[in-house]
């Protein structure tokens, strides 16, 4: 087991249905107030998710790096460092997981 599989399957239901969202999208790239309905968190627990997820390193790198703001200017956009594991394998890993 990598290194990155070994902390995906460590993470929170929470954890793994955003980087569910992530590996879903079509750019790797999500709003976190957007996701909000699908995560089942909203406001500061919501932010909390995708700020731990941002700080979880992997060979010195974040497995998600904050992408700005949304157009409704609520919450941040998140992006999967795709240096750390492609949408496809994240995709697999977190399917596997949530099932």
């Amino acid at each position: 087991m990598s290194t990155i599989e070994y902390k995906l399957h460590r993470m929170s239901p929470n954890q793994l249905k955003a980087l569910f969202l992530l590996a879903k999208s079509e750019q790797g790239i999500i709003s976190s107030s957007n996701s909000a309905p699908q995560i089942g968190k909203k406001g500061k627990a919501l932010g909390g998710v995708f700020s731990s997820l941002a700080r979880q390193n992997i060979n010195g790198e974040p497995l998600v790096l904050p992408w700005g703001r949304p157009e409704n200017n609520r919450g941040l956009k998140w992006k999967l460092n795709e240096k750390i594991i492609t949408k496809s394998r994240l995709l697999e890993v977190v399917k596997e997981l949530l099932s």
